[in-house]
């Protein structure tokens, strides 16, 4: 909800703070380094503190950070804030794969795609209530609100989530060292370029379809919310049937054909329908990041690093989501077609990607406990 609500606001924040393009643009930059960093530390403090003690300090972050970001008067300060705001980005989803993990130990596909889907419709919300309390009361009354609602998700997590098991976890935790495996660091590698997909079509996708494709600002817009609705649709649908016939395996059958249908899709279709079907089967496909190379590095964790292991791929996911748009603006210059550009940037990249997975040993979940 909160980077929905960034990007909704964005336009008048840079009036209120007179920022530049550049400048304006560095917010998520900002949140994502910073979040990039915690999380690789977070996933640790998981295992060692306990999940519950490391969600509920991130959900704090986030509300502070986000809620003091919409009151402050300067522009240092606003961005500080958003810097802390990223240290909550950075220690929430670690501790929640990880807390997943717990729950369902041989469903860690199911319950890693649960919060890769509730994340989209998080920023689906973020962005429908952030548009309407803009327009009728600002945007400092939109991050406020945000704010106040990671507030009382804090609190309703402090009172509902049990921390036994992560006690349990932490006591039987590996050292830092032990988690830093051969697979680890292949996952690790893998998330860094298959996450370099995500954030770059969502990055310059709707900019493709505007230039190349000659579409309408509303067409565009739908044709980003399809690719949404299939991004939440594939992880959950990934998730699922990885539990039952592996990770590898669906990430092959998924990261392979995906690629070939962002050829298609970026150079082929021009109709706006063929178009639609085309970034929902690409959407789909491309679902298994983060959530199955997380599930996947837990398995292939020592024991009681789950938190590590998830901590270490969101840390290479959040590090590709500060790069990847800016090595695909490069290429867009440097090529002078922008077609061809996002061909390099989603294609190749998930052939490599799903060449790494297949490089992994898997363990079946029962063996991972």
């Amino acid at each position: 909800m909160m980077v929905a609500s960034l990007g909704i606001a964005l336009p008048e924040i840079r009036q209120t703070f007179s920022l530049s393009t550049i400048t304006a643009g560095s917010l998520f930059s900002v949140m994502m380094m910073i979040a990039a960093l915690t999380s690789f530390i977070a996933g640790r403090l998981a295992d060692r503190m306990g999940r519950k003690t490391v969600l509920i300090s991130g959900l704090t972050f986030l509300a502070l950070g986000f809620g003091s970001a919409g009151i402050t008067s300067d522009r240092l300060l606003f961005f500080f804030f958003l810097a802390l705001t990223g240290i909550g980005y950075g220690f929430t989803p670690p501790s929640l794969y990880a807390i997943m993990s717990d729950l369902l130990p041989n469903r860690r596909g199911l319950g890693a795609s649960l919060v890769s889907v509730s994340y989209g419709i998080g920023g689906a919300i973020g962005a429908v209530l952030a548009s309407r309390i803009i327009a009728a009361f600002g945007w400092r009354a939109a991050f406020v609100t945000v704010g106040g609602i990671a507030a009382v998700d804090m609190l309703l997590q402090l009172f509902w989530i049990r921390n036994i098991s992560s006690i349990r976890t932490a006591n039987r935790s590996s050292s830092f060292k032990d988690a830093l495996t051969t697979p680890i660091l292949i996952l690790a590698l893998a998330e860094f370029i298959g996450g370099s997909v995500f954030w770059s079509s969502a990055a310059w996708t709707p900019t493709l379809l505007r230039v190349a494709k000659m579409l309408t600002l509303q067409e565009t817009g739908w044709l980003m919310g399809l690719l949404s609705l299939a991004n939440m649709l594939g992880s959950f649908s990934l998730g699922s049937l990885s539990d039952k016939f592996g990770r590898k395996l669906v990430i092959a059958l998924s990261a392979f054909p995906a690629a070939a249908t962002a050829f298609v899709v970026y150079y082929r279709l021009e109709s706006v329908a063929a178009i639609a079907v085309g970034i929902f089967v690409f959407g789909t496909l491309k679902a298994s990041v983060p959530a199955l190379v997380v599930a996947l590095a837990q398995e292939a964790a020592p024991a009681g690093s789950a938190g590590t292991a998830s901590g270490i791929i969101m840390s290479l996911h959040y590090t590709s989501g500060v790069l990847a748009p800016l090595i695909a603006a490069q290429l867009i210059t440097g090529t002078g077609d922008i077609v061809l550009a996002m061909i390099l940037v989603s294609s190749v990249p998930l052939v490599l990607y799903g060449s790494l997975i297949g490089a992994v040993r898997e363990r079946s979940p029962t063996i991972a406990r």
